[in-house]
């Protein structure tokens, strides 16, 4: 707590440090004073000095801003004391410098050796380790943002997925998919004790130079009976065009004892985003080509697999999974033979299935046979009953009157 509250005091302090020179005469660069939140260091000038130049820890130069009043630095630590130096290009013992942070309360406790890495286009993992003097209870957590906003900016690592035998968090990894990584990005490793204050430790980290790349996705298929198409994708966050390497191995049938042959061949890859158009290149592996399709000749069973590398970059990413094809037209044969068997087997389910059907009324009646009728001994002696016979009556028949006596 008491560190976050240094830090705090810090980031609201428009200066920090103490101007101080070198020996000799007083120089011409005065109030020296650094705007954390800007990355600014700016002073006050007396004298006629033209080429200005501005330094941290006496790396490469950094070039004033118009003005020649005042450095604007690419990163800021804010945790580790770092010196600032503003001098005459000219004459670079005319100098003066600063301290920012002032102090450093609890450097021995701090994470030590902060390093990170992207791999697999959307994974940034970090590692780091225990200060050689933190307590017992110590606990550390990470936050990261672009390193060029301040610490309100912070978003903390939500999975650490390494820890020492204390419980101490010693690595995290942030999963930034669908999120817009900037090149740069400042990492920060802050530490907190029941018993005593703790130092914090930060590292801006390039991207695109720590960037682990993931191996091509391959895709191939038959052409015919002695061609294959194959054909890869890159994905990368930070790189684009690529140099690639294609491992061909011709591989015996199941029971051939013969040697394996194997071709390898590293050309310039595809501009863009390393995906080539679908026009196929027929023939050997070209030397140097801007496609990422290829048409192979393989006589008889083979496998492929692909990696790659930027064009600025010497080391390959790891080899993408083999893809093993047989175009062959035995191959082919001994596929439509399996398939022509599978066929027939089917045929003759399906034609005892029809007999089975077919038959099943005759194996109901063998198995259970009907039961016959019972007949009636009362019908059987009953006489024939008397019939009436009617006749049709005249059209004009004689109508006889009857009266009542």
């Amino acid at each position: 707590m008491a560190a976050a509250l240094c830090l705090l005091l810090a980031l609201a302090t428009p200066t920090a440090g103490l101007v101080t020179s070198e020996t000799g005469p007083a120089p011409p660069f005065r109030s020296l004073r650094l705007e954390p939140r800007e990355r600014r260091l700016s002073w006050e000038l007396s004298g006629d000095v033209r080429n200005i130049a501005c330094s941290k820890e006496g790396r490469s130069p950094v070039w004033p801003e118009p003005g020649g009043r005042s450095c604007l630095f690419p990163s800021l630590s804010l945790c580790h004391v770092t010196k600032f130096t503003v001098f005459n290009d000219d004459d670079p013992e005319v100098n003066a410098w600063i301290l920012f942070p002032e102090s450093d309360p609890n450097r021995a406790a701090a994470a030590t050796d902060v390093q990170c890495s992207l791999h697999h286009v959307d994974r940034i993992s970090c590692r780091w380790g225990r200060g050689r003097g933190a307590p017992s209870d110590v606990q550390y957590r990470m936050f990261w943002r672009d390193a060029g906003q301040g610490r309100e900016r912070d978003r903390e690592c939500q999975l650490y997925d390494v820890t020492d035998e204390g419980g101490a968090h010693l690595g995290c990894t942030v999963n930034a998919a669908g999120v817009a990584l900037p090149v740069q990005v400042a990492v920060t490793v802050t530490g907190s004790s029941a018993r005593e204050e703790i130092s914090c430790s930060d590292v801006i980290v390039d991207l695109q130079g720590a960037e682990v790349l993931a191996p091509p996705t391959v895709r191939a298929e038959c052409n015919g009976s002695d061609s294959a198409l194959l054909s890869w994708e890159m994905r990368s966050r930070f790189h684009f065009r690529f140099a690639y390497e294609v491992e061909m191995t011709q591989v015996g049938r199941p029971g051939d004892t013969g040697n394996r042959a194997r071709e390898s061949q590293a050309w310039a890859g595809p501009p863009g985003r390393g995906r080539g158009q679908r026009n196929y290149v027929t023939g050997p592996i070209p030397p140097q080509t801007t496609e990422s399709h290829f048409r192979f000749r393989i006589p008889g069973s083979a496998s492929f697999r692909v990696r790659a590398r930027p064009f600025d970059v010497t080391a390959y990413s790891a080899w993408s999974e083999a893809v093993r094809l047989d175009c062959s037209p035995g191959g082919r044969s001994h596929v439509t033979l399996m398939v022509a068997v599978l066929v027939a087997v089917g045929a003759g389910l399906t034609a005892l299935a029809t007999m089975l059907l077919l038959c099943r009324r005759r194996l109901l009646r063998k198995l259970f046979p009907p039961i016959p009728s019972m007949k009636d001994p009362m019908a059987e002696r009953a006489e024939p009953a008397e019939l009436v016979t009617w006749e049709a009556t005249p059209e004009d028949p004689e109508v006889t009157q009857v009266t009542e006596a």
